[in-house]
Order: C-alpha cells, then sequence, then structure tokens
C-alpha cells in the first residue's frame, strides 16, 4: 500500500513538470508582426529591454535564455515556428537588433548554432 502512495507520488510531480512551455500564445499571427515594421520592432525593443513589453511579448521573452541555451528543447513545433520567422526577419531588416539580440542571449556564443539547427525546419 504504501509503494503506490509513493508511486503515485512520484507520478504526480513527473506530470506535473512542463516539458514544454506555455502554449497560450502558439496560435499568435506571427506572419502579422513580422510582417508589421512597427510591431516587429516594438517586439525586438521589448526583447532588448529597450522599451516595455506587451504581456505577450513579456511571455517569450522570459523563455528566450532557456529556449536558447537548450536549442528550443522545450518548444512546441509552433513556438519553433514563430522564432524561426522572427529571427529570419530580424536578420533581414534589422541585422544590428539581430547581433544585439545575440550578445544579450548568448554572449559567448554557446548556443546560437544549436538554436538555429533546431528551428531550421520548423
Amino acid at each position: 500500500m504504501k509503494f503506490l502512495v509513493v508511486l503515485s507520488a512520484v507520478l504526480a510531480v513527473a506530470l506535473a513538470r512542463p516539458d514544454s512551455y506555455k502554449t497560450d500564445h502558439d496560435g499568435l499571427d506571427i506572419e502579422g508582426i513580422v510582417n508589421n515594421p512597427e510591431a516587429l520592432a516594438k517586439v525586438t525593443a521589448c526583447f532588448l529591454e529597450k522599451a516595455p513589453c506587451t504581456p505577450i511579448a513579456a511571455e517569450f521573452k522570459s523563455v528566450l535564455p532557456d529556449a536558447t541555451e537548450t536549442a528550443c528543447s522545450k518548444c512546441t513545433a509552433a513556438q519553433k515556428h514563430m522564432l524561426k520567422l522572427y529571427l529570419l526577419k530580424v536578420r533581414e531588416t534589422a541585422p544590428d537588433d539581430l547581433k544585439a539580440l545575440k550578445t544579450k542571449y548568448d554572449p559567448d556564443s554557446k548556443h546560437i548554432d544549436a538554436l538555429i539547427a533546431a528551428i531550421k525546419d520548423a
């Protein structure tokens, strides 16, 4: 009987551990954001702590350090797709901002290659 109680407790803890980031915003219209220069600039300014964040941008910003360090291992397919489109558009339209993002979130360039590889097919 004690074994079942302990097993139940272990399973409850294991199931409570998030294996992915929250999916509340997986349906976000990322194309609308990246194709709107003003919206893209606001998100980037938020990520770089140059401007206030919207609640949604703040949620994404809160996971960026971990997502960068773990090559988006907890990202859903939708989140990988959003990050890929965002980074591609920033690279195309604001390369200095991309450099600043890399410096902020991966100052030693230890993780960027793995992150890019993880999202390239998203």
